[in-house]
C-alpha cells in the first residue's frame, strides 16, 4: 500500500513539473533569428534579390511618359511616377510597396509621419503583372503607379514580399519639389587654371522670391548632380555671397568643378540575329543567349571626338518585335577593357547598374587573355557606360574634356526648423552645351 502511495506521489510531482515547464516562454536557441537574414535597407537605388532585374522609375505627365529614370516631379502638378521591374524567379509573388520620407542627403528617415505625406495607408499592393513569352529567360514583369504625396522632399520607394516589410527586394529614390525659387545657371571652364581643359564648372544663383527664411546662409542646401548620378554630386553648405533675396554660388576653389569626362561608350543588344554596335560575337545556342562586347581601350590619350549620346541611359527594346516589351529577352553580356593590370580596382558604371561601385560592377583581370572583363545579365536594348576608378581622376581610362556634353540638375533644399524636415523648394535641369559660356 505504501509503495502504491509513493508511486502515486512521484507521478503527481512529475506531472506538476511538466506543467510548470510548459508555462515558461520558449527562448530562442540562437541569436541568429530568421529576421537577421533579411537585407539591411539602404537609402539608394538598388536591388536586394538577384532575381529582381531592370528596375525603372518613370516620370509622366498625364498619360505621356516624359523622362526615363530621372524621377523628380513637381508637387500638385499633373505629374506622376510609374515603377516597373522583372522577377526572374518566374513564380508569381505578392509584392507590396511603401514610401519613406528621407532627409536631404539620403542618410536617414525624416521626422514626417506617413499620415502627413500620404492620403492613404502606406502599403500598396502591386497587382499588375505579366509573363514574358518567347524568351529563353522567363520572367514576370511587374508595374505600379505610385500614389501622390502631399509634401516636398526626398522619398524612398521600398518593395517587399507579402506582408513582411523586412523582406525587401528593391529600393528606388524619387524627389518632389515646389517652385518657390528661381534658379539661374551657367557652365564655364574651371576657375583653376590646371583644370581649364578637362573640368566643367557650374555657377548658379538662387532667388528666394521673398520667402520667409531666417537663416539664408545656413538653412538652404543646394545639391548639384551630373547625369543623374550620385558618384560626384556636390552637397553645398553655404553660398559665396548673399545679396538681399539672392544667394550666389560661384567659387574660385574648384568646389563646383565636375570632370567633363568623355562621351559615353555604348552597345546595342536589341537584336540576337546579327551583331549590333560594339558586339564582337553572339552565341544563340547558350541559355541565356550570350554576347561578347567589342574590346574597349584606354581613351585618355585620344583627341576628343563629339557624338550624340544619351548621357548613360539604358533603353529597353527589341529590334525585331518593337510593339511588345514582353518578348525582350535577357542576354549575358561580357564587357572587355584592354589595359594593363592595375593595383587599383576598375568598375563599369551607368544607369543600367545604378552607377553602383561594388563587387558586381568591378572588372576582373583575366590572366589568360590579358584584359579586364565583367559580365552582366541584361535585358535587350541599348545601353551606355563608362569605366570608373575610386581614386581621382576617376575616369582615367576615358579622358576628360571641357567640351563633353553632360546633363546637370540643381535641387534647392530648405531645412525648415519649424517643420523639422528638409523641403525641396526649387529644382532645375539643363544641358551643358546650352548653358556653356566661355571666358
Amino acid at each position: 500500500m505504501v509503495g502504491i502511495r509513493e508511486n502515486f506521489y512521484r507521478l503527481l510531482l512529475f506531472t506538476f513539473l511538466i506543467f510548470i515547464q510548459s508555462c515558461v516562454p520558449v527562448q530562442p536557441t540562437s541569436s541568429n533569428s530568421s529576421s537577421a537574414n533579411y537585407p539591411q535597407l539602404r537609402f539608394e537605388n538598388t536591388t536586394y534579390d538577384p532575381d529582381i532585374k531592370t528596375v525603372q522609375l518613370f516620370r509622366f505627365e498625364g498619360e505621356q511618359q516624359v523622362a526615363l529614370n530621372n524621377p523628380t516631379i513637381q508637387l500638385d502638378k499633373n505629374e506622376g511616377l510609374f515603377l516597373t521591374f522583372d522577377d526572374l524567379s518566374n513564380q508569381q509573388q505578392l509584392y507590396q510597396a511603401k514610401i519613406i520620407h528621407v532627409n536631404k542627403d539620403w542618410t536617414k528617415k525624416s521626422h514626417v509621419l506617413p499620415m502627413n505625406y500620404l492620403g492613404e495607408y502606406n502599403q500598396f499592393a502591386i497587382r499588375n503583372y505579366e509573363y514574358s513569352f518567347d524568351t529563353k529567360v522567363p520572367y514576370i514583369h511587374y508595374s505600379l503607379q505610385l500614389p501622390q504625396v502631399k509634401v516636398t522632399g526626398n522619398y524612398l520607394l521600398v518593395v517587399y514580399r507579402g506582408s513582411n516589410s523586412e523582406d525587401i527586394v528593391l529600393s528606388e529614390r524619387f524627389r518632389v519639389y515646389e517652385n518657390l525659387t528661381q534658379i539661374s545657371y551657367k557652365i564655364v571652364p574651371s576657375n583653376l587654371v590646371k583644370n581649364r581643359r578637362n573640368m566643367q564648372e557650374v555657377e548658379f544663383e538662387v532667388n528666394l522670391n521673398g520667402a520667409n527664411i531666417l537663416n539664408r546662409g545656413s538653412d538652404i542646401y543646394p545639391v548639384v548632380r551630373q547625369n543623374n548620378n550620385e558618384l560626384n554630386a556636390k552637397y553645398l553648405q553655404s553660398p559665396r555671397h548673399i545679396e538681399s533675396d539672392k544667394l550666389i554660388y560661384s567659387f574660385f576653389d574648384g568646389q563646383l568643378n565636375f570632370p567633363g569626362s568623355n562621351e559615353f561608350r555604348f552597345i546595342d543588344i536589341s537584336t540576337v540575329n546579327f551583331r549590333g554596335t560594339n558586339i564582337a560575337s553572339i552565341n544563340k545556342e547558350s541559355s541565356p543567349i550570350s554576347m561578347i562586347a567589342g574590346k574597349d581601350t584606354d581613351r585618355s590619350n585620344q583627341a576628343y571626338r563629339e557624338w550624340e549620346d544619351r548621357n548613360g541611359k539604358f533603353l529597353i527594346g527589341n529590334r525585331e518585335r518593337q510593339t511588345d516589351e514582353l518578348v525582350n529577352d535577357y542576354i549575358d553580356v561580357t564587357f572587355r577593357l584592354d589595359v594593363a593590370q592595375q593595383d587599383e580596382p576598375i568598375y563599369i558604371v551607368g544607369e543600367f547598374n545604378n552607377w553602383e561601385i561594388n563587387s558586381k560592377s568591378r572588372l576582373k583581370f583575366n590572366t589568360l587573355t590579358g584584359i579586364y572583363e565583367n559580365s552582366y545579365l541584361l535585358k535587350q536594348g541599348y545601353l551606355e557606360y563608362l569605366y570608373y576608378s575610386k581614386e581621382a581622376p576617376h575616369y582615367e581610362y576615358e579622358g576628360s574634356y571641357v567640351d563633353t556634353e553632360n546633363e546637370y540638375d540643381i535641387a534647392i533644399y530648405y531645412s525648415n526648423p519649424q517643420l523639422r524636415y528638409d523641403q525641396l523648394i526649387g529644382y532645375t535641369h539643363f544641358n551643358s552645351r546650352s548653358a556653356r559660356q566661355n571666358r
